[in-house]
């Protein structure tokens, strides 16, 4: 385990010393494969359908905020629609208007959500996001989320209406295909039903993780888990696809296991160093529960070479002093954590008053 807690810290200092390098680069790679999937899926287009195409969107993607990317995405698609059906690329740039508006409004920090559920759809571990948004952010996350299960569908749905919009000629035809692609979006009940089980993941996620008990973290995957692999059984078998059962429930797994380890390296806490700390002020008295993160330092390995007897005997007298001494400057450690971490509360209760 310390093992495994020295990995982790270590990833954590590259990361925090190199993170003006690596948050760009991981942007990039974000946005290069969302670029393949809809070239992959939506590729009409001969001239954008290349990998220059995508690598140069991706570069612009890297610098730009995500609302940047999902603007780009919903270009490129409109592109791609547009050299094969003019008539349907117009009727889709109002429902990206209302979604992209609907999106921007209110979480616009969180378009990697928008183009991860489509592109995880087709992993089949669309599960990660409502599980790890409970965890890291708020109900609110709904909406992009929402927006994210509504574009996988509305790919699929011009996957099938390119055929029929190719024929259309005049303004007139076009009324009809626009209520058929929204007839077909709200008939969808697939669609519908998706979008509430991953909104009531994230709430009883949001919900648990923020309850003061021990290990409320690890609960709220646990129940996030298994109210999802319930919630899409009950879907599958209402809508009568029992073969997508098993996929689901894997795919549910292998996302619960993904969270675990991203909440791995992003908090760990020592339930067994628990505190229960008392304060006061002019006006009130506090008592707060404190919970320490596991913080490792890393190791130093020195190896000696031994090359008499009594050597290593008076090298395992001084061991001795040395553990001794290690002992008392780690009690004096711990006493000053205390004490800086009930400083601590205590300002940051003053601060919030």
């Amino acid at each position: 385990m310390m093992q495994i807690l020295e990995f982790r810290e270590k990833l954590r200092e590259i990361y925090q010393k190199y993170q003006n390098y690596l948050n760009p680069l991981l942007k990039f790679i974000v946005g290069f494969v969302v670029f393949l999937v809809i070239n992959k899926a939506i590729g009409y287009n001969d001239k954008l359908n290349k990998i220059t195409i995508s690598f140069l969107l991706a570069a612009v993607s890297a610098f730009t905020p995500s609302a940047i990317l999902v603007l780009l995405a919903m270009i490129l698609s409109l592109a791609h629609v547009y050299s094969v059906a003019k008539f349907l690329a117009i009727l889709l740039v109002f429902i990206y208007l209302i979604l992209y508006c609907f999106f921007i409004r209110y979480t616009p920090k969180y378009g990697y959500v928008v183009l991860g559920i489509p592109i995880l759809y087709i992993l089949h571990i669309p599960y990660v996001i409502p599980l790890l948004l409970g965890l890291i952010a708020s109900p609110i996350t709904i909406l992009p989320t929402s927006c994210g299960v509504a574009i996988y569908y509305i790919i699929h749905i011009i996957q099938e209406e390119v055929a029929t919009a190719t024929d259309i000629t005049k303004m007139d035809d076009i009324f009809p295909i626009f209520i058929n692609i929204i007839d077909k979006i709200v008939a969808n009940k697939q669609l519908i039903m998706s979008i509430i089980v991953f909104a009531l993941v994230i709430t009883l996620v949001y919900v648990i993780r923020r309850l003061k008990i021990e290990y409320a973290f690890e609960i709220a995957i646990g129940a996030g888990t298994i109210t999802t692999i319930i919630g899409f059984l009950i879907v599958d078998l209402r809508l009568g696809i029992p073969k997508q059962i098993g996929a689901m429930i894997l795919g549910t797994l292998i996302s619960a296991l993904i969270v675990n380890i991203i909440q791995f390296f992003r908090r760990v806490l020592d339930y067994t160093a628990v505190e229960n700390v008392q304060f006061e002020d002019d006006d009130y008295y506090y008592y707060v529960k404190a919970v320490p993160k596991i913080k490792v330092s890393m190791t130093n390995v020195k190896v000696k070479r031994i090359n008499a007897q009594h050597d290593s005997e008076e090298e395992l007298d001084d061991s001795f002093d040395d553990d001794d001494r290690e002992d008392t400057k780690e009690v004096e450690r711990q006493i000053r954590d205390t004490r800086t971490r009930e400083a601590r509360l205590q300002d940051n209760m003053n601060r919030r008053r």
